[in-house]
This record gives C-alpha cells, sequence and structure tokens, in this order.
C-alpha cells in the first residue's frame, strides 16, 4: 500500500501544475519539492496527507486529493505540524496501520536535538522516547540510529560537565543492576543480579572510571548504538 502511495506521487506526470505547486511551496522544481516531502498517513480512499518541509525551515501539510495545486497549511516546526496531522488521524478513527509518517533519517536525526538525545541515553528511556519521536509502536521495524546520533565522546563531554547519574542502585548496594561509587580517590563499579555481585572494577584514574561508567550505562540503554 504505501509503495503504491509513493509510486501515485512520484512517478506521475503532473505537467505544469506540479511546477505550480512547487513555486507555492518555494521550490523552483517538483523535483526539488518531492525531495522534501514525507508521507505521513493515508485514508481509506488511499488519498495521501504530506509533511513538505520548506526552504525557510517551517512545514506545509496537504493532501493528495483532486488537482494541483493542492492547498496547504503552514507550520512553524515539525511537531507542530506532526500534531495536526495526528489530531486529524484520530478524529478519522482509521486503523494504526494507517500512520505511517515516513521521513528520512536525516530529517528525524535534525530533529531531535543532542542534549535531549544525551539526557534520554543517560537518565531517561530510550525504548519509549525512540517509539514517540519516530511515531511507531514496535521498534523492531526502525533502527535507533534513526533518532540517536550523538557521539560517545559527545555523550562523554556532557556527562562530566554536567555529573554522572544518581540511580537507586547507588544508595543500596543490596538492589541489583550496575552500581558505581568513588570512594578513597577511587572510583569502583560491580553488577548486582539475583544476589550475586560480579565484574568488580576499581580506577585509580578518575577519568577512566568516568568513561567506564558513562559506558557502561549507554550500552544498558538497550540502544546497540555504541
Amino acid at each position: 500500500m504505501i509503495g503504491k502511495l509513493f509510486k501515485k506521487l512520484f512517478s506521475r506526470d503532473y505537467g505544469l501544475s506540479a511546477t505550480d505547486f512547487a513555486s507555492l511551496l518555494g521550490y523552483k522544481t517538483w523535483k526539488e519539492a518531492q525531495g522534501n516531502t514525507y508521507a505521513i498517513f493515508f485514508t481509506q480512499a488511499d488519498d495521501c496527507w504530506f509533511a513538505t518541509e520548506l526552504p525557510d525551515g517551517q512545514w506545509a501539510v496537504w493532501k493528495e486529493e483532486g488537482e494541483m495545486p493542492y492547498p496547504f497549511t503552514v507550520f512553524s516546526t515539525w511537531h507542530e505540524a506532526i500534531g495536526h496531522l495526528r489530531g486529524l488521524f484520530d478524529e478519522t478513527a482509521l486503523p494504526e496501520s494507517h500512520w505511517i509518517m515516513e521521513a528520512s533519517k536525516k530529517k528525524l536525526r535534525d530533529l531531535v536535538d543532542k542534549e535531549t538525545q544525551i539526557q534520554i541515553l543517560l537518565y531517561g528511556n530510550a525504548l519509549q522516547f525512540a517509539c514517540e519521536t519516530l511515531g511507531v509502536k514496535d521498534m523492531r521495524i526502525r533502527e535507533y540510529a534513526e533518532v540517536f546520533t550523538v557521539s560517545m565522546e559527545e555523550v562523554y563531554d556532557y556527562a562530566l560537565n554536567h555529573g554522572l547519574p544518581k540511580s537507586d542502585a547507588m544508595r543500596d548496594p543490596l538492589i541489583e543492576g550496575f552500581h558505581y561509587y568513588k570512594k578513597d580517590g577511587k572510583w569502583h563499579t560491580f553488577f548486582r543480579e539475583r544476589g550475586q555481585t560480579f565484574d568488580e572494577k576499581n580506577f585509580d584514574v578518575e577519568e577512566l572510571g568516568k568513561r567506564y561508567i558513562i559506558k557502561t550505562l549507554v550500552q544498558l540503554s538497550g540502544t546497540g548504538l555504541y
């Protein structure tokens, strides 16, 4: 179904009307407009709603129905545009499978600022955030790399400047999970599971200890990125 929609939009010869529509969107050619257009959801009649990023960074929302040029509404941000479309979608009571929100990896990367990514990786729920950002319920058909694009060095720098995350495991050595603490000028780490302690490590060099802790926390976020 999705392939059919894209073929309909991108293979059809719209002629001069497509150029006129592209011009209204701020582009010289329909091909340029196509390259910045993403399908969001489709109706029972196979009409599709799209979001087009405009040259000035705003977003135009429109429906492929009838003849070009299509009427469209402009929103300042992606989130405003998607929020509007999600409202329209919910009003239709369509099956969730009709919500596709196709967007390129580059666009999704650009939409999540690095500080937010780092905070989620260190302090939040990476799975929940990825699903909400991508607009899909099943991350088995997506990649975390579509959301989290920061480097480990950027994560290190942020954590070293803002401090390591606090955790329940740091307050009680009997709590299961990854433990880390500083004592006598050294960083100490270990894992506890099913009443057993394992993989104990001690770091005389503070930076090495912090880097190990930060990397472990990111790995435990489950993204598989690092």
